[in-house]
């Protein structure tokens, strides 16, 4: 990038991100700097197991395969040119599913649950990168979501997890961990989730408490949007994940040849409908998990409200409506998870976090439907907060950091956050978000 191209975008900037609150760039000389950086650590974060055929990205520690850290991962790995280890997660993902009927949260010690489903979109978003079109791929990564999606919507007594409610055509989250995996989660997670009263707690009461937790582990672990009850809702994320996958469905069978897709088509119409019902609250302006069992929405919003938005079936107004409340979120180092709530207990995923792949939502979902300067306001925070800690890291509760590294997550304030356990480096979502969040501000 030429110096004086880089002087004047960046006053620009300064004055386009404001919206009332002028965001002043902190290192802006580091950017291309952490791009290189990013660009030449991808494939130093690669692991390989005897029982996946290809080798896999990890976002943290050698030798877990997490699921939904990957969609950003690929996108990260395409946008810098590395197809091929995008295929390669992709392919890891079809043997998950061929083997397991469905990709667990972390394969290994987390195959009694999924996680947010967003292997279709990786597909699609993959197929749609490529110049060549391999249609012999495609037709095996089809009928790889196909499985998938049946995982998530089957309702005929034979499904590995129940993720059906009370509503026909809208799904919550699940788990099908036996009753000696729920007494030892309970356990595990003394530390990290508010508790039953071990005086009068029962066994049953014990297992009921984990199997909504682990459940919630299909999305965000843990998080204050699902009041401890996880599986009792009907997840805006998931149903409408779940909506991008039937339109992926119409689309691969398109170009396989199979059928015009209208049918999938219509279900992606009839989800939609019924998640605009029951999901949208007029009063606030959000969308909203649904609480099915008590026929309410959720007490507690979260930026699950921006998933319409990101595949794009909400209406121009209800997006207008979505936009103008991610106040709510708004914080000095990026939008947080939850909005704040008078609870003591301050949840991974609550309303003191700020995590890499919310801004990547809300940074997409923004400029899909025309709210530049708030796309732009939320890049400029993510590179900031970043950028900082890359160069002055936030000391731990055992000293101090070296510089140079990107971090896992971070607190409201912009700071490395050490919340429940010390914050890692590591590259995945965040080098995703950093390299999207640049893309915006200084468009290639």
């Amino acid at each position: 990038m030429k110096p004086l191209y880089f002087v004047v975008v960046f006053v620009l900037l300064f004055c386009r991100c404001g919206n009332g609150q002028e965001i002043k760039p902190l290192y802006p000389e580091k950017w291309d700097e952490i791009e290189n950086y990013i660009r030449n650590n991808w494939l130093k974060y690669i692991g390989t197991k005897p029982d996946l055929p290809k080798p896999y990205s990890y976002a943290l520690n050698p030798g877990t395969l997490y699921y939904w850290d990957l969609y950003f991962i690929n996108e990260g790995l395409m946008s810098q040119g590395f197809n091929e280890q995008a295929l390669n997660n992709i392919d890891d993902f079809i043997f998950e599913i061929e083997k397991l009927g469905f990709i667990p949260n972390a394969m290994g010690w987390g195959e009694n649950r999924s996680q947010t489903p967003y292997f279709g979109a990786m597909v699609r978003s993959y197929y749609d990168n490529c110049s060549t079109k391999d249609k012999a791929w495609l037709a095996v990564a089809y009928h790889a979501l196909l499985a998938e999606y049946e995982f998530w919507t089957n309702s005929n007594g034979n499904q590995i997890e129940d993720h059906t409610s009370t509503i026909d055509g809208l799904q919550h989250f699940g788990n099908h961990a036996d009753t000696a995996y729920s007494i030892d989660f309970y356990k595990g997670t003394l530390t990290r989730i508010p508790r039953l009263n071990p005086a009068t707690a029962t066994l049953e009461d014990t297992v009921s408490f984990s199997n909504h937790r682990i459940a919630e582990a299909e999305t965000m672990d843990f998080t204050n949007r699902f009041e401890g009850r996880c599986m009792d809702f009907i997840a805006v994320d998931l149903n409408s994940n779940l909506w991008y996958y039937e339109m992926c469905l119409a689309y691969f069978e398109r170009e396989l040849g199979i059928s015009n897709g209208k049918t999938w088509e219509q279900k992606a119409k009839t989800r939609a409908e019924l998640i605009n019902r029951y999901c949208w609250s007029e009063e606030r302006g959000l969308y909203l998990d649904y609480d099915y069992v008590n026929g309410r929405h959720s007490s507690v919003a979260s930026v699950a409200t921006l998933m319409p938005l990101y595949w794009g079936f909400a209406d121009k107004k209800r997006a207008a409506a979505v936009r103008r409340n991610l106040t709510l979120f708004d914080s000095d180092g990026g939008l947080v998870v939850c909005e704040p709530t008078d609870e003591q207990y301050h949840y991974q995923w609550g309303d003191k976090a700020v995590w890499a792949p919310v801004q990547f939502l809300a940074i997409r979902s923004m400029k899909r439907y025309g709210f530049k300067a708030d796309a732009e306001r939320y890049a400029m925070k993510f590179l900031n907060t970043v950028t900082k800690n890359f160069v002055e890291p936030y000391p731990n509760r055992n000293g101090a950091r070296k510089p140079g590294f990107l971090w896992e997550k971070f607190t409201r304030e912009g700071d490395i956050n050490d919340d429940e356990y010390t914050c890692n480096h590591m590259m995945g979502w965040t080098a995703a978000t950093f390299l999207e969040a640049k893309k915006c501000l200084v468009p290639r």
